[in-house]
């Protein structure tokens, strides 16, 4: 499925995580990985004192940058996944899309740590603007992967689908993924008009039969092991619930991509479970499968 993979580090818990995350990932799927860490020389050192000394500064964060890809690259050797590292100056986000591009990367894979209260209505302004904007899919990881075979690594997908030409999409996605990943798969679908907890799909109105019976028909198609369930309420909520009690491994859903002010006034599903969620949860945009 992922031929090779970008993973970003700047040297935080969050960023290690999806080092250790992206490298188990790739030797599962044996792909090859492209480590980045993007240089940056914070506000406090372009005051106009510090500028006698901006070399050894910039000399300071470059050494910086190389060791935290020589620790990367140890991880990415000890797990003999091939790999290349890349060092740049600039903005974080849009080098990490420039870079994704420019080695052909299929997966973008970034660390977010776990925030609590109001600043769990944002994920980030990293890992916001790539999910927003990347043309790959982009997998946001909180934790490291479990200890154990890394054969483990994924073994049930949770995939919300909404009836959306990008929730298709991520039907889609997820049953490819599944049939080639030998992953079972639980079509999860949340009526947001109706409050109660977790129902049986026989339950379900006409219009939402509709759209897990369609569901249903993509899996049984592909001949992907999966489990239809019909949740009501937030959608958000549902996901995480849903995700815990099936004892998923990934969340899987689509995105339109808004950026913006449209992200943050009409709200973005994928943004709500990303940020709350403790499973790594795959982003996926609808023209990936054009």
């Amino acid at each position: 499925m992922y031929k090779r993979i970008l993973v970003a580090t700047g040297g935080s818990p969050w960023s290690d995580a999806a080092v250790a995350y992206a490298t188990a990932l790739a030797a599962h799927m044996g792909a090859e990985l492209r480590i980045l860490t993007v240089l940056i020389v914070h506000a406090a050192y372009a005051m106009p004192d510090m500028v006698a000394s901006s070399e050894l500064v910039m000399e300071s964060v470059e050494r910086q940058g190389q060791e935290l890809l020589e620790q990367a690259a140890t991880r990415a050797a000890s797990a003999g996944v091939a790999y290349a590292t890349v060092c740049k100056w600039g903005n974080v986000p849009e080098t990490i899309l420039q870079t994704a591009a420019e080695e052909q990367c299929d997966l973008i894979a970034l660390g977010s740590r776990l925030v609590t209260g109001r600043k769990r209505l944002w994920l980030g302004s990293i890992a916001g603007t790539v999910t927003a904007k990347a043309q790959q899919p982009v997998l946001v990881v909180k934790h490291p992967p479990p200890p154990g075979p890394t054969s483990l690594l994924w073994r049930r997908a949770l995939v919300a689908t909404g009836g959306s030409p990008w929730s298709d999409a991520a039907v889609d996605y997820t049953l490819t993924l599944a049939r080639e990943q030998q992953l079972e798969v639980c079509l999860l679908h949340v009526d947001t008009r109706r409050r109660r907890p977790t129902d049986d799909v026989r339950t379900a109105t006409a219009e939402e039969k509709g759209i897990l019976t369609l569901a249903e028909a993509r899996a049984a198609a592909t001949c992907v092991p999966y489990e239809a369930k019909l949740a009501y309420g937030d959608v958000t909520e549902a996901i995480l619930e849903t995700a815990a009690s099936r004892e998923c491994d990934v969340i899987i859903l689509g995105s339109r991509g808004l950026t913006g002010w449209k992200r943050l006034m009409l709200g973005s599903i994928s943004n709500a479970v990303a940020v709350k969620a403790t499973l790594p949860v795959l982003i996926v945009k609808r023209f990936l499968l054009a």
